[in-house]
């Protein structure tokens, strides 16, 4: 056993005997009450908490909702559960209880996190999703924005890569913008923060601000939503220790299909003979390999490549309060060896909350520190899948002749340049390490009841440091490094933030409520960088920087930028049946010149709850409450490059040096760019209207919503003359309408006492279109994707093909039939050099052409709907939580299957491609194999475009909660064990890796060989004290 295990084990048991040892002094002259807790309907109350008032004793209730206390005769006794009015009991002596809990309909109705403040549900008139911590802690993830995925309505996650290092893109009802950030604003505990550093277990509750109307209060950086995130405090309670961990095991989901050894040879001279070469002119390793197998390799790059991974994480946390003081103290550890070798990430922090109130004051503060460390793929030019895919299978991993030891390109073999990526892997250092530091306190005084006036500041620290060392190696004859090298990049950026905010709320006639806030803040952000590099090293272990004998080279770069601020709100709620809230903020960004520095930016909504209305009321106990909600405001976004506006000298530009004589004598500086003294915020107009409902009592809760986002003065690129010395300029001068409707539906039922059940599913859909741009005729291609204005994002535009010419004859007619004629009368095909087996590609304009302008719209990367289901199932001691997320009618550009079946190189195949056209096998949509590609078969077409529909088990976790009498005798308060999985199953018909990688906003859909997202199968184990 390792020394850090022992210590772990030790400090269990002592935390296990002090639990046992504290309620021992409590039993002398007590008496042993037994009781009940029901509610009206005679159900049981599972995890009532039962307390003895003026003491930290207490209990909660076991399946049967039984509970067993050892109390002073003359005690009072304290029963209390959520969305239950507490009771107040006086033994006298008593020593059996039958308490029966009402519902508190005021508790009932859930309160919901908003900017600056919190709102109860029922006056929410803007649009809010909310998300508790509860359901984000079923999902054991290092990754708090992984845990998101088909929680909310709205909220998408991107997954761009399943790699290590990596993190997924959080984005609120879609596009907001083109060519800057679309990434939502994340506010932690009152003040700016970065998901990627917070631990999921210490997510209270989670509130997704999707309008202006909600979102308007932070405006600057609030145009593509907010995410208000609030983690857990001590509260009124005796001391808590609480414990949580799981173990689990990481395995790729799906393996491609590509060629062994010996098809790889049977392709190689396929494509070689279709293309007339003579067989003296093969690449040495057919004739060789034919001669002699053994000679080679039979290597499975996709075995070597993906292993299993093994992920652990563990949390302990300490929770203490009274009426004056609370804390709460948690502690993480996190270690993840990624399915990809040779990679990983391993995580640690702590977060501190803590809160004191004297008198009319309170003050507060939080600390958080994180430290992520990982290994990542190291960078053979190509992602790691594209090179694993490639590599042909007769190389072998290892060759003890090589400088490494890791094979590669056999000499002299004509051989691909493909990479030995588990050779890059294990011997290439690319490591990132990053510590992030946030800390922020609030001062807080009430003068008179109602009006809370807060001062808060805080400062987030991040530092990082990346390294990348490349020994000296030799993998085969096509990659070698003969100078080892070292590259190092140190960054720092600090975030500053003072706010002073001014609640006010009173209620008239107990009528008319009202709820105003004003504020102020003001935010400074810096950033340092450092890097410096430098090759040739005595040996591979001195990866040193000032070991390095040549090739110095530093950089460096500062920046600095402000942000102020002046904001407010109105609430208005006349009965709870009708409610306006009205806001504004004014911002004033230091990334703009003197008179564009400042925006303002209102909204407004209004809601009306028709079923508090007395015509209403036959009805309420069908349709328990009914709302009409709709808003209205502007958001600004000032996510733009820093100092566009003024000129920007630079030193490393081309030809700006001094000679005399042949010689450099001094180096000068140039203007890099043209400044945009002009530029000005971009605003985003929201529109929203949408309907909540609840039926028989809360047992089904309904709303539906539509949105519109138009964005104005959207900054872009403008082509300017020449003459100027610059190529373009950047302007306002752009537009984009996002559309869309969201809806969620939940049901919350039981069957008997037993069983209790709640279903949640949530749609979303968006489309957003391009409207215009500075150059009218903007188009820019990545593959198929095309965005132009006009256009909707996602678009792929790909040549149509329309078959296999199976013979002579056809290809004759083809060439014949399809093409022009030039200026002196001469016949041109369409494609000269179509051959029976080659494909037909479709010339959409008649032009006798095939070029840009034949190609077709055959598909869309962004789903016309997202799906989440989730599911929480009780029964008795027994629990089980099922998160299921699809996208459905969405395409999918497989970029891997381009690469796997465009036979035109000296790659390896897709086993698919053994199915190519030959005169034997004309039966097939797979045309010949030929090297060289004369036809251009392997153009972008609708070949390489698929469905992407998927659904797929997100998580699932099998829980037991040890019976409350069970933990009492143990001194425990609970104990939960689970198992579970993620990503278990997908249902889809695509044929690449993963179905849900996405490209980025210019390319939803594309999987250019992103590395897919891992199964996990786990066990865990939760218990407090």
């Amino acid at each position: 056993m390792s020394k850090s295990n022992y210590y772990k084990e030790r400090v269990i048991q002592l935390l296990l005997f002090f639990a046992f040892m504290l309620p021992m002094g409590a039993l002398a002259q007590n008496i042993q009450l037994n009781g009940t807790v029901t509610d009206v309907s005679g159900e049981s109350v599972i995890g009532a908490s039962v307390l003895e008032k003026g003491t930290t004793n207490g209990v909660i209730t076991d399946i049967d909702g039984n509970f067993t206390l050892s109390v002073s005769p003359k005690a009072t006794i304290i029963i209390s559960y959520v969305g239950y009015a507490p009771q107040e009991i006086a033994l006298n002596g008593r020593k059996e209880l039958k308490v029966v809990l009402k519902e508190d309909t005021e508790l009932l109705d859930e309160v919901v996190v908003i900017g600056y403040g919190t709102q109860k549900k029922s006056d929410v008139s803007g649009s809010v999703s909310s998300v508790s911590g509860d359901k984000l802690n079923n999902i054991p993830t290092a990754n708090a924005e992984t845990a998101l995925q088909g929680m909310a309505p709205g909220l998408i996650v991107n997954f761009g890569s399943g790699a290590a290092g990596s993190t997924p893109s959080l984005q609120v009802r879609g596009v907001t913008t083109y060519g800057t950030d679309n990434s939502p604003l994340v506010i932690i505990d009152g003040v700016p923060g970065d998901m990627s550093f917070l631990n999921p277990e210490d997510i209270k509750s989670m509130s997704v601000l999707k309008d202006a109307a909600t979102a308007a209060i932070y405006g600057a950086r609030a145009a593509a939503g907010v995410i208000l995130i609030e983690t857990y405090r001590g509260t009124k309670s005796k001391p808590k220790i609480t414990f949580s961990a799981y173990w689990g095991v990481d395995q790729i989901a799906k393996k491609l299909d590509v060629c062994n050894a010996e098809e790889f040879i049977h392709m190689a001279k396929m494509a070689r003979t279709n293309a007339g070469q003579n067989p003296k002119n093969w690449p040495a390793y057919i004739a060789a390999y034919e001669q002699d197998p053994t000679q080679f390799g039979d290597t499975d790059w996709q075995d070597e490549y993906y292993r299993n991974g093994f992920t652990q994480k563990y949390n302990v946390g300490y929770t203490s309060g009274s009426e004056n003081a609370n804390v709460a103290l948690s502690v993480f550890y996190s270690k993840n060896e990624a399915i990809v070798t040779g990679t990983g990430d391993e995580k640690y922090g702590f977060r501190l909350n803590s809160d004191m109130k004297r008198g009319k004051f309170k003050v507060g503060e939080s600390v958080n520190y994180s430290r992520w460390e990982s290994e990542m793929e190291a960078n053979s030019g190509f992602p790691g899948i594209y090179q694993v895919t490639n590599m042909e299978p007769i190389a072998r991993l290892y060759d003890e002749n090589c400088d490494g030891g890791y094979g590669g390109a056999i000499p002299g073999m004509n051989m691909s340049d493909a990479a030995n990526m588990v050779g890059y892997n294990n011997l290439i250092e690319n490591t990132r390490a990053t510590d992030y530091i946030k800390g922020s306190g609030y001062l807080q005084y009430e003068p008179i009841k109602g009006l809370v006036i807060k001062a808060q500041a805080s400062r987030s620290l991040l530092f990082r440091e990346t390294r990348v060392f490349k020994p000296t190696y030799e993998l085969g004859a096509m990659k070698w490094n003969e100078s080892a090298s070292l590259s190092q990049t140190r960054t720092r950026s600090v975030n500053d933030l003072l706010e002073l905010t001014a609640n006010y709320n009173f209620t008239i006639k107990d009528s008319h409520d009202f709820a105003f806030l004003l504020g102020a803040s003001q935010e400074e952000s810096t950033y340092d960088l450092l890097g410096a590099s430098g090759s040739e090293f005595e040996n591979n272990d001195m990866g040193i920087l000032g070991q390095a004998r040549k090739d110095y080279g530093v950089q460096g770069e500062k920046t600095r930028s402000g942000l102020r601020s002046v904001f407010g709100r109105v609430n208005y709620s006349w009965k709870m049946h009708y409610m306006l809230m009205a806001s504004f903020r004014y911002d004033g960004s230091s990334r703009f010149a003197d008179g564009n520095q400042w925006g303002f930016f209102p909204s407004v909504s209004v809601g009306w709850n028709i079923a508090n209305e007395p015509f209403w009321e036959d009805m309420k106990e069908t349709v328990s409450s009914f709302k009409l909600r709709m808003s209205y405001g502007a958001l600004g976004n000032q996510s733009v490059p820093l100092y566009l506006y003024i000129p920007k000298l630079d030193s490393n530009a081309d030809n700006i040096n001094y000679p005399f004589d042949g010689k450099v004598v001094n180096q000068g500086y140039a203007v890099r760019s043209l400044p945009s003294r002009n530029i000005k915020w971009e605003t985003t107009f929201y529109k929203n209207i949408g309907v909540d409902m609840s039926l028989w009592n809360n047992k089904l809760e309904f709303s539906i919503e539509g949105y519109i986002k138009d964005t104005k003065d959207m900054l872009s690129e403008k082509n300017i003359s020449l003459s100027t010395g610059y190529g373009a300029l950047t302007v306002n001068d752009g537009e984009l309408r996002t559309t869309g409707m969201e809806m969620q539906l939940i049901y919350h039922g039981n069957a008997g006492k037993d069983f209790k059940y709640d279903l949640d599913f949530n749609l979303s859909h968006f489309k957003s279109k391009l409207k215009s741009m500075a150059d009218p005729n903007y188009m820019y291609e990545y593959g198929a994707s095309r965005t132009y204005v006009g256009g909707y994002f996602g678009e792929f535009w790909a040549y149509e093909t329309a078959g296999i010419i199976q013979n002579e004859a056809e290809a004759k007619l083809w060439k014949e039939s399809h093409g022009r004629k030039d200026s002196k009368g001469n016949w041109i095909p369409m494609q000269p050099n179509a051959e029976p087996g080659d494909l037909r590609f479709v010339d959409q304009n008649g032009d006798g052409m095939l070029d840009s302008d034949d190609k077709k719209l055959l598909g869309n990367g962004c789903p016309k709907a997202s799906i989440g289901f989730n599911v929480t199932l009780n029964y008795k001691n027994f629990d089980l939580v099922a998160n299921f997320y699809g996208d459905l009618g969405v395409d999918r550009y497989n970029y891997t299957k381009y690469q796997l079946e465009r036979m035109d190189t000296k790659f390896n195949y897709g086993r698919n491609a053994l199915k190519a056209w030959t005169p034997e096998n004309p039966n097939t949509n797979i045309p010949r194999a030929v090297y060289g590609d004369p036809n251009k078969n392997a153009r972008t077409s609708d070949r390489f475009i698929e469905r992407g529909d998927f659904f797929r088990l997100n998580n699932l976790q099998l829980g037991y909660n040890l019976p409350a009498t069970v933990c009492g005798k143990l001194g425990i308060s609970n104990l939960r064990f689970y198992v579970g999985g993620t990503r278990i199953f997908t249902i889809t018909g695509y044929s690449g890796y993963d179905p849900s990688t996405n490209g980025g906003i210019d390319r939803m859909g594309y999987d250019y060989a992103s590395s897919p997202l891992c199964r996990t199968f786990m066990a865990g184990i939760k218990f407090g004290f």
